[in-house]
């Protein structure tokens, strides 16, 4: 009786020492169906685990739509209701300007929202006073506004057709003068405004010491090189300035000038050329 054959065995006609075939195993269906199952479990695990929402990312989302929803309901209550109208309007910082002009001007604005006022609209109703230079709004919630004034400065007075006026350093007329102010008269033809001689004036005008401006009754400027000024008193020295360069020198030359001379003296001054100045007695 034979024994049963190995699978792993050598054959008859096989040298003896060589390794035995494998016999390759085919995997049978319902193997494979599992296996497939199996990674189609894993596979599907993995992508809810990328694609699940972030719970950190959706608390930020519903707390920024809540976040616009309460902007847009402030700013639609804010605009559309009484709960910031305005009941009272506050000028301050004027001192030459009519309060009371002002505000009748701007009483159109009582019961309208802050939130809708701005400064461009105030300004163009405030154009009718040329002594105003700027405005500022400042808010006081819910029901006060404030119009901060700033008026121009006057610097000189130009006498037309008989009258003094005040004038601010662009040329803008701020009024008539009261007659008691210690501003230099600037003698000047046609308007202030596009003058190129009192342009020339005032540029001399604001390089001078404040303790010598004081001091100045009249300034002219024939041309742009022959400016020149007049001291009040009764000596009545006048001073040849020049052009308007080096205006710094010729202010601090003209300090130390003055200080040597006697009030009472007649002279004439000359610091067109700063470095050489002389004293006409």
């Amino acid at each position: 009786m034979r024994p049963p054959k190995n699978r792993y065995s050598l054959p008859a006609n096989k040298a003896k020492g060589a390794k035995p075939k494998r016999v390759k195993q085919i995997p049978s269906p319902i193997s494979t169906r599992l296996k497939r199952s199996s990674q189609d479990r894993v596979g599907r695990k993995e992508a809810r685990r990328f694609t699940k929402e972030n719970p950190t990312r959706k608390y930020f989302l519903r707390s920024l739509m809540v976040a616009i929803s309460v902007l847009v309901i402030l700013v639609l209550a804010t605009t559309f209701t009484p709960l910031l109208a305005i009941d009272k309007i506050i000028v301050s910082g004027e001192s030459r300007v009519s309060e009371k002009q002002i505000q009748h001007i701007l009483k159109k604005y009582v019961g309208t929202p802050l939130t809708t006022i701005n400064e461009s609209s105030v300004a163009a109703d405030l154009k009718g006073f040329p002594i105003i230079e700027s405005i500022a709004l400042v808010s006081r919630p819910p029901h006060v506004l404030e119009i901060r004034v700033t008026e121009r400065t006057p610097i000189a007075i130009v006498v037309q057709n008989g009258t003094q006026y005040l004038y601010d350093p662009a040329g803008v007329k701020l009024g008539m003068a009261k007659g008691n102010e210690k501003l230099p008269t600037v003698i000047v033809t046609g308007n202030p405004r596009n003058s190129t001689t009192y342009k020339q004036a005032i540029d001399v005008i604001l390089a001078l010491p404040l303790q010598l401006l004081d001091r100045v009754a009249y300034i002219q400027a024939k041309t742009r090189d022959n400016v020149t000024l007049r001291l009040r008193g009764a000596s009545a020295q006048n001073i040849i300035w020049g052009d308007s360069e080096n205006s710094i020198l010729k202010s601090k030359v003209l300090k130390t000038l003055l200080l040597k001379t006697s009030t009472k003296i007649r002279a004439t001054f000359d610091v067109s050329s700063p470095l050489t100045p002389s004293v006409i007695k």
